[in-house]
């Protein structure tokens, strides 16, 4: 029983699960059926499936049929609780497979077709409630009227509660473009938001790009109207931003801030405050700009900005934009944002004061520039004071300008014309400039392009016309600048006009400036350029550095020139002349000739010119990069002197020759005429000569001779073109020493080795000179150095005599000094010579043997004569009464030429303890001497002593032998020495002393004897040999007197007549024993012819006449007439020794 009610109650649980499984597949089949009937109408299907436990329906690959809005999955599992199926609303939670979602408002009809009516409402009307959801790897795309959105990687939970729905959400890739910003945005999103009722509370909205960011808090009620109330922080791009607004303009740079969205008005407001720290508009960096932005739907909005760049004051901009266009207002404004936008080039550092509106693509402005005007580099931008208006069609790039009086750093403008950019031009410009180079300058970068004429400099009143295509203009231009300038050239004032047209540029102008004077007529094109030169005066120093040629010549020219350039070739020809120019400083006089500059060779083809008295003409070339050359040139009459003060000479010269610097040498031949190098003298120079010219030296050689006799002598020297200089050396050998010194006699030779470098007109020299020889005369001096040898140093024109040996006078001596030479020969000198034995005749009518030192000094043109001699025998033959005087002149017949070394000063002291013989008419006698002779030459002073040791006296026929003597010599001023003598003689029985003392100029004769006699038996027993009483009436002294008056007479016969002699002699005449005397005079008639008159003065008889000629230095005739009447004629031959 029990089995079989056990075994009922499985059957009828089997029919009850039986029945279910029935139940429910038919169930199923229904509702499947209902909900793929449902779905199919908007969508198509792939798979549906439907599990019991749990209730589960799962949709895979489902696609909408409409394109807007789109949709599709991969798989949507909906999940129903058992105690849902048996509530009213039936809650599910759905989970969802990578949907893909795109809906665009803003498409047309025809682009929303298949879209079912009522937006995104699709007609699924299924019985259930979502209650909550998630959503895998969706995407989702966004084209609303407020921006685009796309949502990629979407992950996402939702929650439906009554009247409320949460949701989380989060896209790994999203961007953004809201409202008509023309660049989206990308990044990752995270949000939380919540509903209730209508109202979105958005809790959280963080937006995180890769360098942006964006947090959005907020809330959005659409109870009746929708209202709006959010808050962003941002940190986005400027250009992000801007496009948002749909403002124009390119915009570069970071910006953070707050913005404020709210439509409290009515309208949607966006209040923005923002910074941007390093803000670029249209590619130009403003610095910080910071300021507020406020948009308003349906009206438009405004930007107002302060730029803070630098140390530059602040600017500020208020942009306003609407359906109309953007205006804007601006203060201390840098317009290069404003003109990089409009494509127009703004080499302006000036800011401006002004407003603009952009409406439709035109552009106008009316700016005012407030700069200080000032000079600024070129590549630091121009300074403007000014308005200027501007109206640009941006689309077109048509710009139009309009100034007047507005000043810049390059002049004073007015400006107004039209510029298509790119294609044509019609702008005048008109004013005062200062700089007109600087002005095209500016002209070429704002119309971004090159003129193609020659560069145009200087300053003045100037109108410029430039008109026709924007890439190659035609430009008229006439100006009249001071300073002005062409190219490479630089004048003071120039006139005239400029026409460019079709690349060709023509133009006449008018110069005058103190290095150049003429007109010019230009023209250059892209070929090249040829100027035609009229030149008044041109100043050839300042045209030459210009052509980059280096060529010593200097001066003021006029001629006509074409000067003609042809890509990097630049050739300059002409005919010149003027009447004076300098040729490596030297000075050429009325020069003419051709002139030809021409791929870096220069060429006179002929010319001429006056140098230094003589003249130099031919025709010469050089090649300044190949070093040819081509000379053939000849001078005549040229002086020396002008080169250099120690140069003196007239040359004639000759140099041929053509070539290459290097390898060849042009040569030629000179002679110089009464020639003069430094201290070296000659009748005449000759030689040949051979050149070079290698980068820009000219290097000299020279052989040759200097005449008369064989000195041969050879010469380099080394000139560069580029400066004052030279460098040389001349060796050699002269067999004369009349070269060398400016007086005559001297015989021997000279070895030499000099080198010079330094300046053209002083150069420094210095060298070595070995001389030798047999006779050294010294001027004004009767005895020369014989048998000489030495060796001296020069410097400059300072001559040291290291070592000399010689011998005067016999006697050997040794010398040594310094002399300096200068224009008129030796100027100083310092010579110290010391000898042994010399045997010299320092003063006519005296011989004597010395040892002694000599030290001559030379200053200031005054001569000394210094020295110390010590003599072993003198011998003086002359008068107490007679001036010391050097010996015969040493030039025969050249009595009147006056000595070089100007006047010669004496100090001599003259020394001699015995051995002194003084012989002349008051007798002979032996002495003992210490003198000084000092002072002139031609009349010196004697001081000192001379002692009498022995000797006789002469007086009226009588030997009187020397008792005592002395003569001193005291007056420092003039020789009158004093006397203080005694002498005694024997007449008959009687021993007669003379005494004589006093000055030579007041002599005091006295006589005594013994035994005693008065005065005049005394002078009547010395003259007749007896002593007689009185027969005559004469006083007692009248006798002494009468016998001294010749000697009286003597010592000044030049107060007398103007005697060259004159003496009084008493005598008793024949055998009447009456006393008498013999007068005798005499005179030189001219230099060279003398004559002596004597005669008796008691008679006319016994007359004495002598006649001397002097017919050359060493040789007379003399005629004499005796006392009897005898004539008889004598050649007197006179021998120095």
């Amino acid at each position: 029983m029990s089995k079989w009610k056990k075994r009922k109650g499985l059957v009828a649980v089997i029919l009850v699960a039986v029945f279910l499984y029935l139940a429910l597949s038919l169930a199923r089949s229904f509702f499947l059926k209902q909900v793929g009937e449902r779905l199919q109408k908007s969508f198509d299907l792939g798979q549906i499936e439907l599990a019991y436990l749990p209730p589960a329906l799962t949709i895979k690959n489902l696609r909408s049929k409409g394109s807007n809005p789109a949709v599709s999955l991969d798989r949507l599992r909906v999940s129903i609780s058992i105690l849902s199926l048996f509530s009213k609303e039936k809650r599910v939670s759905a989970e969802i497979e990578h949907p893909v979602f795109s809906y665009n408002q803003k498409a047309s009809p025809a682009e929303a077709k298949g879209r079912p009516a009522g937006g995104l409402n699709w007609p699924l009307d299924l019985p259930l409630l979502i209650e909550s959801g998630y959503i895998h790897d969706g995407q989702f795309s966004l084209s609303l009227k407020q921006g685009d959105f796309v949502f990629k990687g979407v992950s996402a939970f939702f929650r439906l509660e009554t009247g409320r729905l949460n949701l989380m959400l989060r896209s790994n890739d999203m961007s953004m473009r809201p409202f008509s910003a023309k660049m989206p945005v990308n990044g990752q999103l995270e949000t939380v938001i919540n509903t209730r009722g209508r109202i979105i509370n958005i809790n959280r909205f963080l937006f995180q790009g890769e360098d942006s960011a964006l947090r959005v808090e907020g809330q959005i009620n659409s109870f009746q109207t929708t209202k709006v109330n959010l808050k962003a922080l941002f940190n986005l791009e400027t250009a992000f931003i801007m496009s948002v607004f749909n403002l124009p303009f390119k915009w570069e740079g970071k910006a953070t801030g707050e913005a404020r969205i709210s439509n409290e008005t009515g309208r949607l407001v966006v209040d923005v405050d923002y910074k941007a720290p390093d803000l670029s508009l249209n590619e130009v960096n403003l610095g910080l700009v910071e300021g507020q932005v406020k948009v308003e739907g349906g009206k438009g909005g405004e930007v107002l900005a302060e730029i803070k760049n630098g140390n530059r004051p602040v600017e500020k901009a208020l942009i306003r934009f609407n359906s109309k266009g953007v205006f804007g207002e601006f203060t201390g404004f840098h317009l290069d944002p404003i003109m990089k936008y409009a494509s127009v080039p703004w080499p302006v550092t000036s800011p401006v004061w002004g407003k603009f509106a952009l409406n439709h693509g035109q552009l106008t402005a009316s700016a005012e520039f407030r700069d200080r005007i000032e000079k600024r580099p070129a590549d630091s931008g121009r300074s403007f004071n000014g308005l200027v208006n501007v109206s640009l069609n941006i689309p077109e790039l048509d710009l139009k300008l309009d100034s007047q009086g507005l000043t810049s750093s390059f002049g004073r403008l007015n400006l107004k014309g039209q510029i298509v950019i790119g294609k044509n031009l019609d702008l005048s410009i008109a004013g005062q400039f200062t700089d007109i180079k600087e002005a095209r300058e500016f002209a070429e970068k704002i119309l971004n392009e090159k003129f193609g004429f020659p560069e145009i400099k200087g300053s003045g009143r100037s109108t410029i016309v430039i008109t026709g295509d924007y890439h190659h203009p035609d430009l008229d231009l006439n100006f009249s600048c001071s300073p002005a300038g062409f190219e490479r050239f630089e004048v003071a004032t120039a006139r005239g006009e400029v026409e460019v047209k079709g690349g060709l540029t023509t133009g006449k102008v008018y110069v005058i400036d103190k290095t150049f004077q003429g007109e010019i007529n230009l023209r250059s094109d892209q070929a090249g350029t040829e100027a035609r030169i009229a030149a008044e005066r041109a100043v050839l120093e300042n045209i030459f550095p210009l052509l980059a040629v280096s060529f010593p010549l200097k001066g003021s020219t006029s001629g006509n020139f074409i000067y003609r350039t042809k890509g990097p070739a630049i050739s300059f020809e002409g005919e010149f002349s003027s009447s004076e120019l300098y040729l490596l400083s030297t000075r050429i006089e009325k020069v003419s000739g051709q002139l030809l500059w021409k791929d870096n060779n220069i060429s006179f083809p002929q010319i001429t010119f006056n140098l230094n008295k003589g003249t130099v003409s031919g025709n010469l070339a050089l090649g300044l990069s190949d070093n040819s050359y081509d000379f053939d040139l000849k001078a005549s009459g040229v002086e020396l002197s002008p080169f250099s003060p120690s140069f003196a000479g007239r040359m004639e010269a000759v140099l041929k020759g053509q070539g290459i610097f290097g390898q060849d040498r042009p040569h030629g031949d000179f002679r110089i005429e009464q020639a003069t190098v430094y201290f070296i003298q000659a009748s005449a120079v000759k030689g040949d000569f051979n050149l070079n010219f290698l980068n820009n030296n000219l290097n000299l050689e020279i052989k040759g001779q200097l005449l008369p006799g064989d000195n041969n002598y050879e010469l380099k020297l080394d000139i560069p073109f580029d400066r004052d200089f030279i460098r040389g050396e001349v060796k050699g050998e002269l067999s004369r020493l009349d070269f060398l010194l400016p007086w005559k006699g001297a015989i021997g030779s000279i070895n030499f080795l000099l080198s010079f470098e330094g300046p053209v007109a002083s150069p420094e020299l210095s060298g070595a000179v070995e001389v030798k020889g047999s006779v050294l005369p010294i001027p004004g001096f009767a005895h020369a150095l014989n048998d000489f040898s030495g060796l001296a140093f020069i410097k400059n024109s300072q001559i040291s005599i290291r070592s000399f040996q010689a011998t005067l006078g016999g006697g050997p001596v040794q010398a040594s000094g310094q002399l300096s030479f200068g224009e008129r020969g030796v100027e100083e000198a310092d010579l110290q010579l010391e000898g042994r034995e010399m045997r010299l005749s320092v003063f006519e009518k005296t011989r004597a043997v010395a040892d002694g030192t000599i030290r001559f000094l030379r200053r200031n043109g005054k001569n000394v004569l210094d020295g110390d001699l010590s003599f072993q025998e003198v011998w003086w033959g002359r008068e107490l009464t007679e001036k010391p005087a050097f010996s015969t002149s040493a030039y025969a017949g050249n009595e009147d030429r006056k000595s070089p070394l100007g006047d010669l000063s004496l100090n001599l002291r003259l020394r001699a303890n015995d051995n002194v013989w003084m012989e002349n008419s008051l007798g002979r006698i032996r002495a003992r001497l210490d003198l000084t002779i000092s002072g002139p030459a031609a009349n010196p002073v004697i001081t000192g002593e001379i002692d009498a040791l022995s000797g006789t006296v002469y007086f009226q026929d009588r030997d009187f032998k020397v008792v005592r003597g002395r003569l001193s010599f005291f007056n420092p001023l003039v020789i009158d020495p004093y006397i203080d003598f005694q002498s005694e003689t024997y007449v008959k029985d009687y021993h007669v002393v003379f005494n004589l003392t006093g000055l030579v100029s007041n002599l005091r004769p006295e006589f005594s004897s013994s035994p005693p006699l008065p005065q005049e038996q005394i002078l009547s027993l010395l003259a007749l040999g007896e002593s007689y009483q009185r027969r005559y009436s004469l006083d007692a002294t009248q006798m002494s007197t009468a016998s001294l008056i010749s000697s009286q007479l003597a010592r000044g016969p030049e107060n007398l007549l103007s005697l060259d002699s004159l003496r009084l002699d008493p005598f008793i005449m024949g055998s009447t024993s009456e006393i008498t005397a013999r007068l005798t005079v005499g005179k030189r008639l001219s230099r060279n012819f003398s004559i002596v008159y004597s005669t008796n003065l008691a008679t006319q008889r016994e007359e004495i006449v002598r006649v001397e000629w002097d017919l050359g230095r060493d040789l007379s005739l003399v005629a004499i007439r005796d006392e009897v009447g005898r004539i008889s004629l004598d050649l007197k031959i006179r021998k120095r020794f």
